[in-house]
Formats: structure tokens, C-alpha cells, sequence
């Protein structure tokens, strides 16, 4: 039954049985319209040699002999030498130029679009001239007079019907008519009809109608066959039809004139039987060659559809690509359609997702988000659905009603999982400039989802406004502007003090970005930071911090300034950015800055990503004789796997420890045992947001080995810092080096 059904599939392929893809069939419509440009062209090109060939040997020897000659006799002449040559040429013209309209007409749509009907006109013309000249019926007349009559009239009014199609065509196509495949197909098709019975009429005339060479009566003067089988190779080769149309057109008028030519007895002239062995044959090598062009052409197509497909299309959803949504969504702006106002883009983030991934795993979460696409397709069916990335979707739609369809969204996909509690979150930009690029849209969408999620506001769907707007274009500016900070010195690195717990002494620093700018003044690093973060630059502000830290270091020790110990926190970004390890060693030997004067901050949520990378990252930094922090301890998902995994030096407790210090047992006995466990395993403790002389104090109890916050000092410029330790507001551990 397997063998049966491997058969039969390969039969269906082999004779192009099965339905091809509109993607297919278009490809097949295009590769025939450019064939029909080279064949029309050959048939052009062989017209002109001919009636040259036919006015040099025929012509004017014909019309130099002529005593007197009248108009009338050399325009016979001229017509019964010329004139199905002729006819030809032109139907090769008509063929050559619609193409070019349809193919490559656009630049210059209204000159092929003329060029193509003035040649149908000069078809017809000649159709009209010549036809009642060729076309005698008699009773008197042999049967090879009537029969060629008959191929005759078959060949004009095949011109005639495809100069009549085509000037319907290519009004359609100069009109903006995009819908145009069954059109061409009927085109070609009646091209190729008249291309053979020209090939029927020349063919046949002069197997059965002409007598032979005046010398060699006997010698039968049939070769003009070629032209009948040029025709045919036309048709098979350079046009592409299914194989079993293939076939059957082939078959078709193969027989036919394999008949016509039989049922000749005109002078007794028969078909030599070696001639008709080579006559099967080549009708079986051209179908054949048919067969295998076709087959090529659609392996062609299938492999560009897929290709296509990849570009244009989702691999988990099938839904559109992201570069696709947004070449079709400028597109519909273009138009008109769904723009100015009318139009909205939405990010939608589905809430959840990840613990559906992490309980029923990848392939299930894939099938989920290919259902969960089908539905955001279904809820919005007039718009471009896209997935962009992991668990977010974007969508092009009508603003109309937007909010109800959210939540219509939003329960659907509720309803798909109902234990999982899964649901989603949204947020739009209305569309109201139509040249505004799509990219920025979705990106307003987005930045409106990460506003609402930072502030906390808890809607379903939230839209960009005015002070997003405002809140977005600084974001840009920041982004846009890093370069020109850097160069022109708008950052500054200010120094925060970190004391000892015993005795309140001075023993370090932490740098702290600051970028003042001469249009918008002091920049706050909530705002500066996350949007560096986002755009994949923050590595230029944090290695610009160090170069200035270093830089101010070396200026203190060749001055003789106090030198203190300076902590950078580098952002979980730059691991994978830069080689953190490669830039602090350049810089600190770029300034001849002792490895222990840098401490490196490393945030815990860092170590979520890339284990194995930031673990040989920590450990290189130690060979290069840099102590490491482990920075904002307890600010989220704190796990103690990390001070398992990871060898740092100082453990530093986010100031969300101290969050509700007051009267909180549970805080005061989870800090003891934090710094305890610390202890324990060999590292140091700091703790940062100590605001009150009562933290301090139980801080110190707790044996917490450094403090850190506004109660010893906010970050301070270099100056304001050493003006204060010059003024002995601030008391230094003169050993600290040796301290730490």
C-alpha cells in the first residue's frame, strides 16, 4: 500500500496534477511573461531577416523585370512575399511589447502601453489586408488548396482574437489592474495558438502545395517542417504549462499534422518512413524536455516560496515577520488605509508566559503562541499581526473599539489556560502622521507598555501620550547624545562615602553617573541609565565613568592628595557588550592605577544570564588583582545559590533591607543572618541606604563591616569630596589600603 501510494504521488508530480500554490502559479505567470519577451523577440528578429532574405532573392528581381510597372502589381508582389511575414512580425511586436508593460513597464508605463497598441493596430490592419487573399475555398480546388485555406483562416483569426485580448489586457494593466494572471495566461495561450498555426500553414503549404525544384521536379520539397517544429519547441520549451496541458496540446497538434501530411496524395508524395520514426521522436524528446523544464520551474518556485516565507513569515506563528509588518504597514499608510488618526499600533505582552514555558516546556509554549496568534488574528481581522519577539506581539489596526477588543483578547487567551491564570497587557500608539516609519510607531507602543509597567499603573491598555512623549524624546535625545557627553565632558563621575561600621572612618567611594547637560541640566540616572541599557550603549557610559575615575586618582597621587579605594558598578548589559576584565585592566594601566584602588560592582541580577561567562569573569578579574562586589543583595529574586557559585569579596545589602526598619523584627533578624552568613564563607559585608544613627548603630551590632548612605553623605562632585575631607568633615582610615 506504501509502494501504491509513493507511485501515486509521484505520478500526480510528474504530470502536475497537484494544486500549486498561488505563490507557485504566480512565479509560473512571471517566468512566462519574461519567456514570451525572448520569444517574441527570436520571432521578431527572424520576421526581419526573412523579409530582407524575401527582398533580395524575390522582390525586386520580381518587380526589375516588370515592363511599366504599376502600383498595384509591385504591391502584390510585395504582399504575396511579405505578407504572413509580415503578420508575424507584428504578432511578435504586440507579444514583445505587452510584456515589457506588464514585467517592466512601470517607469515608463503610458510609452509601452501606446508603443503596444499601435502595434496591434498594424496587426490588424494586415489581418484585415491580407486575410481574403489567402482564403479560397473551391469546389474546383484540390483538397490541399481547400485544406491550406482553411489553416489560413485558422492563423488570422488567431491573430485576430489575440490582438483583440490584448488590447483589452493592456488597458487593464495601464488602468492599474493587479489581479492579472488568468489575463496573461489567456494572453500566452492565444499567442502560442497563432505562433502554431503559422507553423500548421507554412509547414503544410509547403509539403503539400509546392512542386519542387524546377531542375529536380522529383527531388519533394518538404523541409519547411523545421518551422512547424520551431513553433512547436517555442510553444513547449519557452512557455510553461502544466505536463499534462503539456502534453496534450503537444499531442495534439503533433497528430494533426502527422495526419494532414498523411492524408496528402497530392503528386503522390508520401512521408519517408525515416521521417516519421524522427517525427515520433522528437515529439517525444520535446515532451519530455517539457516535462523536465516545468518540473525545474516549480522546484524553482517552491524553493523561492519558502525562502520568501522565512523573510516574510513568523517561523512559530506563520503569522508576518516583523520586517514584513512593517514594510506592509507602511504600505497601508501609504494608501491611506488605517492612517491619520484612523489607525493604531499595539504591543501586546502576554503576563505569565514564562511559567507555562517552565511547566509544560518549549515545544508546548510554541504551540501556545501559535494559538494565542490565530486569536489576536481573529480579534483584529482587518490589521497586520506580527509576532516580534519571545511573548510580544504587535499589531497595525483600527482604532475603532480598540479598548472592548483588547479585552476581548485579553479573555480568549485567559480562556485557553484557565489554571495558569495567564492574561495579557497592552499598550498603543495612534497613528497620526502617515510618513511617521512604523519601527518608531511600534517603538511608542512599547515605550507606553514599559512606561505603565515601571509606574504601576494597573490598566489593560494604556496609549502614548503627551508626557510619554516627552518622557520618549528625552530618551532619544540621551541615546543620540552619549557620544557628544563623552566627548565634551557633560559626565562626571560624583563620589558617595562608604565608612567603616566601627569608628565612622572614611575607607572608599562609590562612583555614581552624573551627566550634566548644557540643554537639560543635571540628567537623572533613573532616566539616562535604563535608556542606555535599552539601546545596548550603556558600555560607553560606564567605561567613560572609570576612565574619569581613574583619571582622578592618578591626579590625587601625583599631588598627594588622599587616595581612596572607588567602586564601579558596571551594568549586567557590558558582560556582554565589551570584556569587562580587558577594558579595567587597559584603563588602570592607561593610568598607572594600582588594581586595588578599583573595586568592580557586579548587580546579582547580572548573574541570571551567561553563568559560565561572568563566573570566568569574576575570576579573571581576581588574577588581575580586582576585589569584586556583589551589588543590590535583596532587591528581587535573591537567591543564595549565587553566594554559593560565585567568589566575590563584599557582599552589599540593598537599602530594600532597611525598608520599614522601624519596628520590623523579621528585617532586623534577616540582616543578622545574611551578614553572618557572610561572614561565614569569607566575605564582607556592606550595606547601603543607611539613613538613621538606629540602622547604623544595629548595623554595626550585626557586625556589618561598611556603611554606606545619606547619613554619612549624598555622591558628591571630586571637588565638593575633598573640599569636605579638607575640611575634616571627614575622617580617613589612613590603612585602609592595608584595611581591606
Amino acid at each position: 500500500m506504501k509502494h501504491i501510494s509513493k507511485f501515486w504521488n509521484s505520478f500526480l508530480n510528474v504530470f502536475g496534477i497537484r494544486r500549486n500554490s498561488k505563490y507557485v502559479k504566480d512565479y509560473l505567470d512571471r517566468a512566462n511573461l519574461r519567456s514570451g519577451i525572448y520569444m517574441a523577440a527570436v520571432i521578431v528578429v527572424i520576421e526581419l531577416w526573412l523579409l530582407i532574405r524575401q527582398l533580395i532573392t524575390y522582390i525586386i528581381p520580381k518587380v526589375g523585370a516588370l515592363t511599366n510597372p504599376s502600383f498595384d502589381d509591385v504591391f502584390k508582389i510585395f504582399f504575396s512575399y511579405w505578407g504572413n511575414y509580415l503578420m508575424l512580425m507584428f504578432l511578435g511586436f504586440v507579444m514583445l511589447f505587452y510584456c515589457i508593460l506588464v514585467v517592466n513597464g512601470e517607469k515608463h508605463k503610458k510609452g509601452f502601453f501606446i508603443t503596444t497598441l499601435v502595434m496591434i493596430a498594424c496587426s490588424i490592419g494586415l489581418c484585415t489586408l491580407i486575410g481574403n487573399a489567402g482564403i479560397n475555398f473551391s469546389s474546383n480546388a484540390s483538397v490541399a488548396v481547400n485544406t491550406l485555406s482553411a489553416l489560413n483562416l485558422v492563423l488570422y483569426i488567431s491573430i485576430f482574437v489575440f490582438d483583440l485580448a490584448a488590447i483589452a489586457a493592456s488597458i487593464y494593466v495601464y488602468k492599474g489592474g493587479t489581479n492579472g494572471a488568468i489575463k496573461n495566461i489567456l494572453i500566452v495561450s492565444l499567442f502560442a495558438f497563432a505562433c502554431l498555426a503559422f507553423g500548421l500553414y507554412a509547414s503544410y503549404y509547403d509539403f503539400a502545395i509546392n512542386k519542387g525544384y524546377k531542375d529536380q521536379p522529383d527531388l519533394l520539397q518538404y523541409k519547411q517542417i523545421i518551422c512547424f517544429l520551431m513553433m512547436a519547441i517555442y510553444v513547449g520549451c519557452l512557455l510553461i504549462w502544466k505536463p499534462y496541458i503539456s502534453l496534450g496540446i503537444l499531442g495534439t497538434i503533433f497528430l494533426g499534422f502527422y495526419l494532414l501530411l498523411k492524408a496528402q496524395v497530392d503528386g503522390g508524395r508520401r512521408i519517408p518512413e525515416g521521417d516519421e520514426i524522427n517525427y515520433v521522436t522528437f515529439f517525444i524528446s520535446l515532451v519530455m524536455v517539457t516535462f523536465s523544464i516545468y518540473s525545474q520551474r516549480v522546484s524553482e518556485a517552491v524553493k523561492d516560496e519558502e525562502l520568501e516565507a522565512l523573510a516574510t513569515k513568523d517561523k512559530i506563528t506563520g503569522l508576518l515577520s516583523f520586517e514584513y509588518f512593517v514594510v506592509l504597514s507602511k504600505e497601508k499608510m501609504k494608501e491611506g488605509k488605517m492612517g491619520f488618526g484612523e489607525g493604531v499600533y499595539l504591543f501586546i505582552n502576554i503576563l505569565g508566559f514564562k511559567i507555562y514555558n517552565d511547566k509544560k516546556g518549549f515545544t508546548e509554549g510554541n504551540k501556545f503562541l501559535k494559538e494565542v496568534g490565530k486569536i489576536i488574528a481573529s480579534v483584529f481581522p482587518e490589521g497586520l499581526v506580527s509576532r516580534q519577539s519571545d511573548d510580544h506581539f504587535v499589531v497595525f489596526t483600527k482604532y475603532e473599539n480598540i479598548e472592548e477588543r483588547v479585552e476581548k483578547l485579553n479573555g480568549l487567551i485567559e480562556a485557553l489556560e484557565p489554571d495558569l491564570r495567564l492574561s495579557i497587557k497592552a499598550a498603543g500608539d495612534v497613528t497620526v502622521k502617515s510618513e511617521e516609519s512604523p519601527r518608531i510607531c511600534v517603538e511608542k507602543a512599547r515605550y507606553a507598555y514599559a512606561y505603565m509597567k515601571n509606574s504601576g499603573v494597573n490598566k489593560r491598555l494604556v496609549l502614548y501620550d503627551k508626557k510619554m512623549h516627552d518622557n520618549y524624546l528625552m530618551v532619544q535625545y540621551i541615546v543620540t547624545h552619549i557620544d557628544e557627553a563623552i566627548a565634551n565632558g557633560y559626565l562626571k563621575p560624583y563620589y558617595q562615602p562608604v565608612v567603616w561600621s566601627k569608628g565612622r572612618e572614611l575607607c572608599g567611594v562609590e562612583a555614581l553617573a552624573r551627566w550634566i547637560d548644557p540643554n537639560h541640566g543635571f540628567l537623572s540616572p533613573g532616566q539616562f541609565i535604563p535608556a542606555l541599557e535599552n539601546a545596548q550603549v550603556i558600555y560607553k557610559l560606564d567605561i567613560e565613568i572609570l576612565r574619569l575615575v581613574c583619571k582622578d586618582l592618578r591626579h590625587n597621587m601625583d599631588n598627594g592628595l588622599p587616595v581612596l579605594p572607588v567602586s564601579i558598578n558596571f551594568s549586567r548589559a557590558d558582560f556582554g557588550l565589551v570584556d569587562i576584565v580587558e577594558v579595567v585592566s587597559a584603563t588602570t594601566k592607561e593610568f598607572n592605577i594600582p588594581p586595588e584602588l578599583i573595586h568592580v560592582e557586579i548587580t546579582e541580577s547580572a548573574l541570571t544570564d551567561e553563568t559560565d561567562t561572568l563566573k570566568d569573569t569574576i575570576n579573571r578579574l581576581h588574577k588581575n588583582g580586582f576585589a569584586t562586589w556583589l551589588d543590590d543583595f535583596g532587591s528581587g529574586y535573591s537567591s543564595f545559590n549565587v553566594l554559593k557559585d560565585f567568589e566575590f569579596d563584599v557582599l552589599k545589602l540593598d537599602m530594600a533591607f532597611l525598608t520599614g526598619f522601624n519596628g520590623n523584627e523579621k528585617a532586623k533578624a534577616l540582616i543578622k543572618s545574611v551578614i553572618s552568613l557572610a561572614d561565614q564563607i569569607g566575605m564582607k559585608t556592606l550595606c547601603e541606604g543607611v539613613e538613621t544613627k538606629e540602622q547604623a548603630e544595629f548595623l554595626e551590632d550585626a557586625a556589618c563591616g561598611r556603611l554606606q548612605g545619606y547619613l554619612y553623605g549624598k555622591p558628591l562632585s571630586y571637588q565638593e569630596l575633598y573640599n569636605k575631607i579638607k575640611a575634616g568633615e571627614f575622617k580617613i582610615d589612613k590603612d585602609i589600603l592595608n584595611s581591606e
